[in-house]
């Protein structure tokens, strides 16, 4: 083999029979994968906007309703409560009095009395001390019972122990007039009711009786009712016809409500301690607000006081918190299973739809072989079954057209006898790699050959013997060449390799050598073993090359090796 090298310039690596892909068209919509809000979203916010609001309606409506309830069954209760406490208390209070009569009405007692008025013998006073002691032994609450004249002078007392004799003159009860029932508000912890009652004996006034009587009865009525679910608290308000007014509470005991905190309940009942009527503002049963406080009044036969029940909305919120709990989670659980169902009918309708949508835009961007699954009820069904068949017509016409366009392609660039790049097609990828490879290190070579005795076996054997050389050289071409390498045939019997990316180890040579020694190999035609030289040109792509000179300087340095080729024979 002879051959000639010179520089030259690389080329990049492509396929003998590749075209780059026409454009697909851009259809201007966004993508899929670009959807932020659409129509399942939509769908799933209208059912649910649809199916919450009269839940919502109902639920503000059954809780309302749940209140309104509670409250009038706070207001019953509340009545019923002080109704109950007021018979109750007014009965304690009556059995007082009649216990006072019935002091007040001892005939001995009396007589006794008229007689010391008479002659002030202090011999009088006796019985009436004993008959005073046993009253007091048969009473347990009774703490002391005192006899005065009309003047208001004590005559004589029967006091239980602990009781001091002097507590008549620490009440400081009015001389004339005494009331039936009057409160005094002592030095203990627990308040105590005078009881006033006069002696008469042939309709004259001789005397009065006084009695002090432990408030323990009432205490245990109003322990009965504070603040128990679902009524309230039982307040006495004790009007003791002295600029002081009190109050007493089971849990509070007795206070001041002159010197008591402000808060709602004191406030209260200082307000309702000046009304000088206490019978009026109680006559009709009913309840009223002040504050925070919900309450009603009745009044009482206890010196011009009244009965208070109280309760707050609290309470009315607390009573009715189970039933609004229950309300809640019921609401909750139907709000989840109107959202599942919601999604659920959102997807159903809006997946279809979708699944349609990103088929139009994969199909506009030229994925023909996009599918949609079908789907079995409604016009959907109808709707995604035409969109297949579309799509599968388009695919068939653009394979037809496809294929069309790749033989075409083919032939434009194809050798038909040998199947290697032709001439025009070998030049476009020499020059393509001149515009992607600009490295010295590795930008290649070109190598030119033409054939050396095809010309006799034209002649000898006919035409048809010369083709078959040909696609046995091209055929060996092939298998000679690096997967990389492009291959051409430039016209008869010449043709051209490029030698693409070399690595800094190869060399060019040892691709000149190994194709002339395997193109000098026998082959058989027609019968025939025939043997063909080659003359090879070989120079090194560089970056000052040009695809047309460095042809040019192939072409030369193959005449050149093919002119020295005898000299060397």
């Amino acid at each position: 083999m002879n051959s000639s090298v010179q520089d030259g310039t690389d080329l990049p690596p492509e396929s003998d029979h590749t075209q780059a892909a026409p454009a697909k068209p851009d259809s201007g919509r966004p993508g899929p994968i670009r959807r932020r809000f659409g129509l399942r979203e939509h769908l799933a916010l209208v059912l649910l906007t649809v199916a919450l609001l009269p839940l919502l309606t109902l639920y503000w409506a059954e809780r309302r309703q749940i209140q309104a309830d509670a409250l009038e069954l706070t207001h019953q209760t509340l009545n019923l409560i002080a109704d109950v406490q007021q018979r109750r208390i007014n009965l304690e209070l009556r059995r007082l009095e009649d216990l006072t009569r019935l002091v007040s009405s001892r005939t001995q007692m009396r007589l006794s009395l008229a007689a010391y008025a008479r002659d002030g013998d202090p011999k009088h006073l006796e019985p009436i001390a004993h008959s005073l002691a046993d009253a007091v032994g048969s009473t347990p609450d009774l703490r002391g019972i005192w006899i005065r004249d009309p003047s208001g002078r004590t005559l004589t007392q029967a006091t239980r122990n602990g009781t001091l004799a002097n507590a008549i003159d620490m009440a400081g009860l009015p001389r004339q007039a005494p009331a039936p029932i009057l409160f005094r508000r002592f030095e203990t912890q627990r308040p105590e009711i005078w009881l006033n009652g006069p002696l008469v004996l042939n309709e004259s006034v001789i005397g009065s009786v006084h009695l002090l009587v432990r408030m323990e009865n009432i205490q245990a009525l109003l322990e009965d009712f504070d603040n128990q679910y679902p009524g309230g608290e039982t307040v006495l308000l004790l009007c003791s016809g002295t600029p002081e007014t009190f109050a007493w509470s089971a849990r509070a005991g007795v206070w001041n409500l002159e010197t008591a905190a402000s808060d709602p309940l004191n406030d209260l009942l200082r307000n309702l301690a000046q009304d000088a009527d206490p019978a009026r503002t109680s006559a009709v049963p009913s309840t009223a607000t002040h504050g925070s406080l919900i309450y009603t009044t009745r009044a009482l036969a206890l010196d011009c006081s009244r009965l208070l029940v109280h309760t707050s909305p609290d309470k009315i919120t607390r009573s009715a918190r189970k039933h609004i709990m229950l309300l809640v989670y019921i609401t909750f659980s139907l709000i989840l299973v109107t959202l599942v169902t919601a999604v659920l009918l959102a997807r159903a309708i809006a997946n279809p739809v979708h699944e349609l949508t990103n088929g139009m835009y994969r199909l506009s961007q030229g994925d023909y072989y996009t599918r949609i699954p079908e789907h079995g009820w409604g016009e959907l069904s109808r709707l995604t079954r035409a969109f297949n068949e579309t799509a599968a017509s388009l695919q068939r016409a653009i394979q037809a057209r496809l294929r069309s366009e790749r033989e075409l392609v083919t032939l434009a660039n194809t050798d038909a006898l040998t199947g290697l790049n032709n001439r025009r097609r070998f030049m476009e990828l020499l020059t393509q790699h001149f515009d992607r490879t600009r490295h010295p290190a590795n930008n290649g070579a070109l190598l030119y050959l033409d054939l050396d005795g095809f010309k006799p076996i034209n002649d000898q054997y006919g035409h048809d013997a010369g083709d078959a050389v040909l696609r046995i050289v091209a055929e060996r071409l092939r298998r000679a060449v690096r997967e990389q390498d492009h291959l051409g045939r430039l016209g008869g019997d010449e043709f051209a390799v490029l030698l693409d990316r070399l690595e800094p180890d190869f060399e060019p040579e040892s691709v000149a050598r190994r194709l002339d020694e395997t193109l000098s190999q026998p082959m058989t035609i027609q019968g025939q073993q025939l043997r063909i030289g080659c003359s090879l040109g070989l120079v090194r792509i560089n970056p000052d090359s040009t695809p047309s000179r460095l042809l040019k300087d192939a072409d030369a340095a193959m005449y050149r090796a093919k002119a020295d080729k005898p000299s060397r024979g």
